[in-house]
């Protein structure tokens, strides 16, 4: 702000310079002279024109002068840095009584909206929405800021200006900054200014009430920056005034000349939500009530200081919001400051460091605990670490979905030099065992060539010592790939759907001493018991041997956070008091779940207790919103959602999805779904903008939230879940080219597999035990033995034991292969009631061998040496070669020549 405060002031202060007349209304002239402005009370018949010079002080009435010396006493009450009207003294001019004060350089806000009028007039065209251009409307905003914090600095030194007008709001700039961008507005009016400390409570209340009142309908004139808006402002502000004066007080600032009414426009109309929702909350209505409109000026202060530092959002122009009338979710990441900060410290320790850290993350569905980690991925890319998510689901095959990711993230790894090192790293790493994953993660088979020595090496190990070497080829695996240069974030996400076998697996790599620059990060469901256990023993198996667990426990979100979020969801100020009574209101029925906010604010809107009006914007019913009753558990209340839409057509096409698994091809999903009528594009719109599902490009899509599948899920009756996974296995089978059978084998037996029961006829139960067969037999080679043991049971299952007579081969192929998948996991438990099976219906003793060998691996397992041996003894007495009971010389002569008589027949080459 320039002024020239700093000379002593005297009433010539002016020096040379011509006094010049700036203002007449009826009552009041304002006169300049040089630094040095003069108010004057004049009378209405007295000639305003400028005297000769200025007088010594004539005598003046005590009325006048009391009236000019309550504006000094005003001025002088305010504090020294406040932006006002500076009075130094009241004197005579030229007989009259006058106000001395310092001259205010710059533009009134009038002058200045017109000449930025003009300029646009000029320019022509370029405006995307009412008001003006983006950038026009982030100077109109930083000029609402300087007005607005001069009005609160008014108000914090005590005083309520009680009137202001578009032509006494002064504007000055920095240097020669004329666009805003360091604006400071002045206030010079204080002729109807009140203290509060004169007032009653009530009264101060209401002053500053009309003050903000006032304020909003100046700051609608200049974000509107139309002609007709301000020439409007001025009238109404014109009119309150003349509505609590009497005419007789005519010493004021403005010409109040009665107007005629046109038809007068809406304060806001065509301005961006934010806008035009802060002036109706100053200016208000008759509908509105008390509640609902600011109280001080600090409060739309910081409101704009957010519309300012995040425009894109706040400054949405009018047309963009019409097309996005329904609700738009912000996806900006809230609240859980300090576990960010503890989770990227624990990142740069193990980059620094190299030591591996393991950080597990609980809580809720719904909690946030995914996109928690999602914040570490940019300080991760700054020190060029890579990011592999593991996400395990509901419906998808647990152990195969780690080798899945890592198999995705060789695919994607670059030609350029820092890839191809990567990938020799990789080779050298895995050396021979790189034939153990080649059929778990088909990418790796392409860095070697297959008929190489490498590949060849473990052709002929068994399956058995296959399961410990996969363990030992991931450890090396995910060494080779985690270095100083790229440290490593591992993120098993949703680890309670994980199976045992997958936990075994991810203890023994997070404990492995062969990783190192790898921080592995997961997250579970700690609110459900029996989907917790598992995982919890895991991490106490892991701290057993002595590998520290950072436990991050997550909670509600704050109701600070829920605030911004609604704030920024709805495009209204955080300070609004309505937005902060929705907000509360949300909170409060969520429990400050995220995900549970938001489906909650979905369903408001479908209720039409949450609507977007055009010319109110976002509207809501408070009172209903807190009589509504819900559940506090997320999935029953989603459930209890899409339950509400059973007349729906999109539901069916949920519940399908639901069975598909958190993330499935577009394929997939038309195969198993029969919606007659039903555009698929319609029902993407339909579920992503109800934030159920969405579509992650033109071939795949995934469940919003692994809560939000379960709650789909959970819409289907019990009665008929079977018969709806046999009927999407079905269509799956039929409507899948036989060429891609293979490839969809899993996705068809999964579906079958859950229906299995409702197999009746002989016929399909065949077609569904071979489908087992294969896929089993498909998941041994990628050594997915869980799965594989899972798909030889069910098969099994399927054909039931009169199948033994009718089906004799499929029979026994499953049952062979089942001991050996149910071995290679451990369930022993199983495998010998397969193994009896065996041995009950086997028809020839070669069918029986698999069967023994299981049986004495199992015994020989738990430390039963002799059962072992007294069956090895018996297995060969039915071969015909018994054990003798007694061994001695003879019986050593009589073997040896037995054998040579045996072995006469065939040279030393045949040998």
């Amino acid at each position: 702000m320039t002024m020239s405060s700093s000379t002593p002031f005297t009433s010539g202060g002016g020096g040379d310079a011509p006094i010049q007349l700036i203002h007449s209304s009826r009552g009041t002239n304002i006169y300049r002279h040089g630094n040095v402005g003069y108010k004057v009370l004049m009378c209405p018949e007295e000639d305003c024109q400028l005297p000769a010079a200025a007088t010594a002080a004539a005598p003046v009435s005590e009325e006048q002068i009391l009236k000019l010396v309550r504006e000094q006493t005003i001025s002088r009450y305010l504090p020294h840095g406040c932006n006002k009207r500076r009075v130094v003294d009241v004197k005579g001019f030229k007989g009259n009584p006058a106000l001395y004060f310092e001259w205010v350089e710059g533009d009134s806000l009038k002058h200045w909206m017109d000449k930025q009028q003009l300029q646009e007039d000029v320019k022509g065209g370029g405006r995307t929405q009412h008001g003006g251009t983006q950038d026009i409307m982030e100077q109109r905003l930083r000029v609402a800021m300087s007005i607005t914090k001069t009005l609160d600095e008014f108000h914090y030194g005590g005083v309520a200006c009680n009137f202001l007008s578009l032509d006494h709001i002064i504007l000055q700039w920095a240097g020669n900054d004329i666009d805003g961008r360091y604006c400071s507005a002045s206030l010079i009016n204080l002729s109807r200014a009140v203290v509060f400390a004169e007032l009653s409570e009530k009264d101060a209340k209401e002053a500053i009430r009309k003050d903000l009142k006032e304020l909003g309908l100046i700051l609608g004139a200049l974000f509107s920056g139309e002609r007709d808006v301000s020439s409007d402002v001025e009238r109404r502000l014109s009119d309150d005034l003349l509505s609590d004066f009497d005419e007789a007080n005519n010493d004021d600032e403005c010409d109040h000349q009665p107007s005629k009414r046109g038809k007068q426009r809406t304060l806001g109309d065509g301005l961006p939500t934010y806008l035009s929702s802060m002036i109706s909350a100053m200016v208000g209505d008759d509908t509105a009530e008390v509640s609902e409109l600011y109280d001080n000026a600090s409060d739309v202060l910081k409101d704009l200081q957010v519309a300012a530092t995040n425009p894109g959002l706040c400054l949405i122009p009018v047309a963009k919001e019409r097309d996005r009338a329904s609700l738009v979710m912000s996806n900006a990441f809230y609240g859980r400051r300090n576990e960010v900060a503890l989770l990227t410290r624990s990142l740069q320790t193990v980059a620094v460091l190299g030591k591996p850290n393991v950080a597990v993350i609980s809580g809720r569905g719904g909690a946030g605990k995914t996109a928690l980690v999602n914040q570490i991925k940019k300080p991760l890319e700054d020190i060029n670490g890579r990011f592999i998510q593991v996400k395990f689901d509901l419906n998808t095959q647990p152990d195969t979905v780690l080798f899945s990711a890592l198999d995705s993230f060789i695919e994607e790894i670059s030609d350029d030099e820092e890839g191809l090192e990567l990938k020799q790293r990789i080779k050298d790493s895995l050396g021979s065992e790189i034939s153990v994953v080649a059929n778990s993660m088909p990418n790796i088979a392409k860095l070697i060539d297959k008929s190489s020595s490498r590949f060849a090496a473990t052709a002929e190990v068994s399956t058995i010592h296959q399961h410990e070497q996969m363990k030992c080829a991931l450890c090396k695996f995910i060494g080779s790939i985690a270095t100083r240069k790229n440290p490593i974030v591992l993120f098993l996400d949703d680890l309670h759907w994980a199976d045992k076998t997958s936990l075994d697996v991810i203890q023994r790599i997070t404990v492995s001493p062969d990783i190192s620059h790898c921080f592995f990060l997961s997250c579970y469901r700690d609110n459900d018991f029996t989907l917790a256990k598992p995982v919890e023993s895991m991490l106490d198996g892991i701290q057993s041997q002595d590998v520290p667990i950072i436990k991050v426990p997550l909670g509600r979100l704050e109701i600070d956070y829920t605030h911004e979020f609604i704030s920024e969801t709805l495009c209204l100020p955080p300070n609004l008091k309505s937005m902060k009574q929705l907000a509360n209101a949300v909170h409060h029925k969520t429990g400050g779940l995220i995900l549970y906010i938001k489906n909650f604010m979905y369903e408001l809107c479908e209720e039409g207790l949450l609507c977007f009006n055009v010319s109110r914007r976002w509207q809501f019913d408070l009172d209903q919103i807190r009589q509504k009753d819900i559940s506090d558990d997320v999935v029953e209340y989603l459930k209890h959602r899409m339950a509400k839409l059973a007349k729906s057509r999109y539901l069916l096409g949920l519940r399908v999805a639901s069975c598909l698994g958190s993330s499935f091809s577009v394929n997939t999903f038309q195969r198993a779904v029969d919606m007659k009528g039903v555009n698929l594009d319609d029902f993407v719109q339909f579920v992503e903008g109800n934030g159920f599902i969405q579509r992650v490009n033109q071939s795949t899509m995934h469940w919003a939230h692994d809560a939000v599948q379960q709650a789909a899920y959970k819409t289907i009756s019990s009665s008929k879940v079977e018969s709806l996974h046999l009927l999407i296995g079905g269509r799956l089978l039929v409507r899948t080219p036989k060429e891609d059978i293979d490839e969809c084998v899993f996705d068809i037996v999964e579906q079958m597999n859950k229906g299995f029961n409702l197999i009746k006829t002989p016929e399909q139960k065949f077609d569904g035990a071979q489908l087992n067969l294969h896929a089993g037999q498909k998941a041994m080679s990628s050594l997915s033995f869980h799965s594989a043991a899972k798909y030889f049971v069910c098969g099994i299952k399927i054909l039931g034991d009169e199948f033994w007579g009718d089906n004799y081969d499929l029979t026994l192929s499953l049952h062979q292969k089942a001991l050996e998948a149910l071995f290679a996991i451990g369930d022993c438990e199983s495998m010998d009631t397969i193994a009896a099976n065996i041995l009950a219906n086997a028809t020839c003793f070669e069918d029986e061998v698999n069967a023994h060998l299981y049986q004495m691996r199992h015994l020989s397992s738990i430390g039963q040496s002799n059962e072992v041996i007294r069956k090895c003894k018996d297995l060969l007495r039915r071969l015909g070669e018994p054990l003798p009971t007694e061994i001695c010389k003879n019986v050593i002569i009589e073997e040896f020549v037995a054998t040579k008589a045996k072995l006469k027949a065939f040279t030393e080459e045949d040998l």
